[in-house]
């Protein structure tokens, strides 16, 4: 597990689906009535310009544009990649998504950070997806693989003439054949509104804790055998509280028994990316603060807790400026219908569209997938249902 001390937090952490809306003006690109051509050179001035917003260090560079596609093969837009200006070495992302009116599906700026393109393209050169049985013949450039996003929270990389993609943690998806085909669509079919100049501010922020706890997907399953999102959140809560990291044996055994204290169920079975058979597992949100508090008691750590429908954003920021944490649990609209996740909150961002006067409500969370943290937006338009689990130290 990797423990990040906090830094200033509009440069830190990786947005789940932050859809903050800007767009870059049109430039000395080929416009349509009152839209603009998105080009590679546009989008990367885009993410430039976004960066430059929440990051006034000048060490942040766009450096490369991969063009994104929907599930049909239609082009809805682009991952752009951040480096550092000093080595080179990754320093986040940004993902540009022309369905959705905002235009800013995701980003991060954490130094380190790598966009879902870059993580899925990796482990496809692990596993060898090239050589799947159906691909085209490969000569081993990135033109082979096509980043295909199959809903708000998952990206694929896909090899040309197969219909089956890697995720960001490895495992193997099913993707339509049509989503690698790249002929429905081309660059200059994607059209953005001209209106905005892309530049943002940072209203208020805060934090809980002096460091960030984040367990990744595969640290719980090498050392369990076992992942559920909802007890992932609760253990990342656990070691924030305890201030302590959890290791080997200590893992398992905290893991498992927040499993059975949240009277988690198994929902399926199934081999990760290292190939170890998983079992997967269910949480009901109204068992997430009984067994959490009721672990905490065991570690000498007293605290309380608060479970709610639909709560409010400023239910998650008096809980993070009292020194505490939350779990916030969020249901969305897919293409294959409604799927949940439960993620610790350990802070939140406002942040202000210069242009629009326009805020928006970012709540920052480890996500239970990876190490880094996400920026979540509170107000997205395509949650079913969201919940709150609040917790305070006695």
């Amino acid at each position: 597990m990797r423990r990040n001390i906090w830094t200033r937090l509009a440069c830190m952490a990786m947005a789940v689906i932050a859809t903050f809306a800007f767009v870059c003006p049109a430039l000395a690109a080929e416009t349509d009535g009152n839209k603009v051509l998105l080009t590679r050179e546009l989008a990367l001035e885009i993410a430039q310009n976004f960066a430059d917003s929440l990051d006034d260090s000048g060490s942040i560079e766009a450096s490369d544009a991969t063009q994104l596609y929907d599930e049909s093969g239609r082009a809805i837009g682009c991952i752009i990649d951040y480096v550092s200006t000093e080595d080179g070495s990754p320093h986040g992302y940004i993902v540009l998504d022309n369905t959705d009116e905002t235009l800013v599906e995701e980003y991060s700026l954490d130094a380190g950070a790598i966009s879902p393109y870059a993580a899925a393209k990796s482990a496809a050169d692990v596993r060898g997806i090239a050589r799947m049985p159906g691909a085209s013949p490969s000569d081993g450039r990135d033109d082979d693989l096509v980043a295909v996003r199959k809903s708000p929270y998952v990206y694929a990389v896909v090899a040309s003439g197969t219909s089956r993609g890697i995720s960001p943690t490895g495992s193997i998806m099913r993707v339509s054949p049509m989503a690698s085909s790249k002929k429905s669509s081309t660059w200059d079919d994607i059209f953005i509104d001209d209106a905005y100049s892309g530049k943002y501010q940072v209203m208020s922020e805060n934090h809980f804790g002096e460091q960030f706890f984040s367990f990744s997907e595969n640290d719980i399953e090498n050392e369990t055998g076992r992942y559920a999102c909802a007890v992932t959140a609760m253990t990342n809560v656990a070691a924030s509280y305890l201030g302590m990291d959890f290791y080997n044996q200590s893992l398992s055994q905290t893991y498992n028994t927040l499993w059975t204290l949240s009277n988690t169920e198994v929902d399926h079975t199934g081999k990760n990316s290292s190939g170890r058979e998983i079992t997967y597992g269910s949480t009901n949100n109204s068992k997430i603060g009984p067994a959490l508090t009721s672990f905490l008691g065991t570690m000498h750590c007293p605290a309380s807790y608060k479970h709610e429908w639909n709560p409010s954003f400023s239910d998650f920021t008096n809980i993070t400026d009292s020194q505490n944490a939350s779990i916030v649990s969020l249901g969305i609209n897919t293409d294959n219908g409604r799927e949940g996740h439960s993620m610790a909150v350990f802070g939140y961002l406002t942040i202000k569209n210069k242009d629009t006067g326009s805020t928006t409500q970012v709540l920052i969370a480890a996500d239970g997938w990876g190490y880094t943290s996400r920026y979540i937006n509170f107000a997205y338009s395509r949650y079913t249902d969201t919940y709150g689990t609040h917790f305070t130290r006695s």
